[in-house]
């Protein structure tokens, strides 16, 4: 009897880049992580270039140079702008600068107990069971950008300018608002108890468009449906953040990849998919037409959308994982975009320059 499940097509060739942009990542990282090694996010603002980390909680910051380079790299910790209940580790997996203010996003996820690194091949299951505290992770907030008076054309995130404030969602022993709201969904829930990258909860990417705001799950994939979040925000007088209404939850068609991260290009919301755990595998863009146009309309009965995958990326074995998208303007009109990789190859990087090398891709018209 022939088999009546549908023979699934090979992924097409991968996309070739149109040319690349070289991140100069230098100012003093003593006590911490290579930042050249550890990029999970990115944001523009015209010539300024914002960049999280899976490590830390540090926002670095780079300038717009000639030929493709970003340099004069400065670094910002959040927990200088941000009243942090703890401030171990972030795991920033999510930027976006929207009129003027740059938001930050936190994985919100779970994760165990880092083994083999003392080149010891037993486990202490009992160690090995324990999921760490989920609450550092719990971001969600927006800093004002303003002009930095000792970089001219540069911006820099601040904790006040003007009338505008940095805020976010207070962080509480369950984690935020937006943890609890997960914990309290029955699509969600019963992913909040496993770790990120065994298909828990594991945020990335975040888009807004005024106060309507939205969140990229890398995990967990549902059956074969990657989960978009989306809320509203609300702002108090202090800057603090809160969420009106609902949750909403969209499945989207990814070819059964996850969300890596999300940056709204006019009117479209473009999508970086890729595998939901730490394998490596197929990576691609996705382009959600008008999104803008198209807000959530229930909470309980949904459409499954559909995204038009325009770029196939190439991925590394056991490196170059793309995390991070940057929007550039092209030539002739077009757009660009800059993909960014977490655990760059080592062709990628020049240690002694600090620096790491990023493919950009030519994004198709529409349509």
């Amino acid at each position: 009897m022939p088999d009546p499940t549908p023979a699934r097509l090979p992924w097409p060739p991968t996309t070739e880049p149109a040319g690349e942009e070289r991140l100069v990542l230098d100012a003093d990282s003593s006590g911490t992580d290579d930042p050249t090694l550890d990029l999970s996010a990115a944001a523009r603002h015209g010539d300024t270039l914002f960049l999280g980390s899976d490590e830390g909680v540090c926002i670095d910051r780079l300038t717009r140079g000639e030929a493709g380079t970003w340099s004069r790299h400065r670094r910002f910790p959040l927990d200088a702008i941000l009243d942090l209940e703890a401030s171990s580790e972030a795991d920033i997996e999510g930027l976006a600068e929207e009129d003027g203010w740059l938001w930050v996003l936190g994985s919100h996820a779970r994760t165990r107990p880092k083994i083999g690194k003392k080149g010891d091949d037993r486990i202490d299951l009992d160690a090995f069971a324990t999921l760490k505290d989920t609450r550092p992770r719990c971001l969600l907030a927006r800093l004002p950008l303003a002009p930095d008076p000792q970089a001219a054309g540069t911006m820099l995130p601040v904790g006040r300018d003007g009338d505008r404030r940095a805020g976010m969602l207070r962080q509480t022993t369950r984690g935020n608002r937006l943890a609890r709201m997960m914990a309290d969904s029955p699509l969600i829930k019963p992913f909040t108890r496993i770790a990120a990258k065994e298909g828990g909860v594991d945020l990335e990417g975040i888009a807004a468009a005024g106060n309507r705001i939205a969140i990229g799950m890398r995990g967990p994939v549902i059956q074969t449906y990657a989960v978009l979040l989306e809320l509203e925000i609300a702002v108090k007088k202090s800057g603090r953040l809160t969420i009106t209404g609902p949750l909403h939850k969209r499945v989207l068609e990814l070819d059964g990849l996850g969300i890596r991260d999300l940056k709204r290009d006019g009117r479209d919301l473009l999508i970086l998919a890729g595998p939901t755990t730490g394998l490596d595998g197929p990576c691609g863009v996705y382009r959600w037409a008008d999104w803008l146009g198209d807000p959530p309309r229930d909470d309980t009965i949904v459409r499954r959308h559909r995204p038009e995958r325009i770029i196939d990326l190439p991925f590394g074995r056991g490196d170059d994982h793309p995390e991070g998208l940057v929007l550039l303007d092209g030539v002739d009109g077009a757009r660009d975009l800059v993909v960014i990789c977490d655990g760059p190859a080592a062709g990628r990087i020049d240690a002694a320059a600090r620096t790491v090398r990023c493919d950009r891709f030519r994004i198709p018209p529409a349509g």
